[in-house]
């Protein structure tokens, strides 16, 4: 199966780069939620769990999987 996404550049230039940098951003999250996992986890840092929890909560109502 093949995907083929088109975009009329340059008017489109904002929805192609959200979609070509993608990976970038999901890159970003990952990373940020293992720092806030690190924080609190190794230096007993507590109030990163709820902002790791409120990530999260984030990331699932907006259907992402990291």
């Amino acid at each position: 199966m093949k995907a083929i996404l088109e975009f009329n550049l340059p008017e489109d230039k904002e929805n192609f780069d959200l979609a070509n940098n993608g990976l970038n951003y999901y890159s970003a999250l990952f990373e940020f939620d293992q720092w806030l996992r690190s924080e609190y986890k190794y230096n007993n840092k507590e109030e990163m769990y709820e902002v790791r929890r409120k990530l999260n909560k984030i990331i699932n109502e907006n259907n992402i999987t990291i």
